[in-house]
């Protein structure tokens, strides 16, 4: 007791502060650390929630990344096989374009032969008119009477036969 009449405790006053003390450590962990302790609690909720969160855009944005990767491969390589096949229809157009008109130029030679036959024929006909003209001439002058007509188309086709199978046709 001595301590106690040393310090001037009282114990009255001892047992009522003690009463305080413990009426405002209940009041505090009634009113003030109940409320910090849940908004902490909700804080770290939040933030894992967050986290959380974050993660799942990451993943998802490695997705997206991925599926565009895919996309993009797949419309390279469907570019390119319209690519190929462009050239298979453009080389196929062209081969049937060079038969085109190898088939029009050989119509035109083809054609062209059958207009110099016709016209070869349509001169030798001449000539063989003319040409029959000048032997019944000279055949006239020659003999001085005229030669009947059997007579003067044997002499024809003689002469014709003659310059054909001699000049006329080495010059064809």
């Amino acid at each position: 007791m001595e301590i106690v009449d040393l310090f001037y405790v009282s114990w009255h006053l001892l047992i009522a502060q003690a009463i305080n003390f413990a009426i405002v450590l209940f009041v505090l962990w009634r009113f003030a650390y109940k409320p910090i302790l849940k908004i902490m609690n909700e804080r770290t909720s939040t933030i894992e929630k967050g986290l959380e969160d974050a993660k799942k855009a990451e993943e998802n944005l490695i997705r997206a990344k991925e599926e565009e990767e895919s996309i993009i491969k797949g419309a390279r390589s469907k570019g390119q096989e319209i690519i190929e096949s462009a050239d298979r229809d453009a080389d196929s157009v062209k081969k049937e374009k060079i038969e085109q008109t190898r088939q029009e130029s050989e119509k035109i030679i083809t054609d062209a032969k059958s207009q110099i036959r016709a016209e070869r024929e349509k001169m030798l006909a001449e000539l063989r008119s003319e040409l029959g003209e000048l032997v019944m001439l000279a055949t006239d002058k020659i003999t001085g009477d005229k030669i009947s007509g059997e007579v003067n188309e044997k002499l024809i086709n003689d002469v014709l036969e003659d310059l054909q199978s001699k000049k006329i046709e080495k010059a064809w």
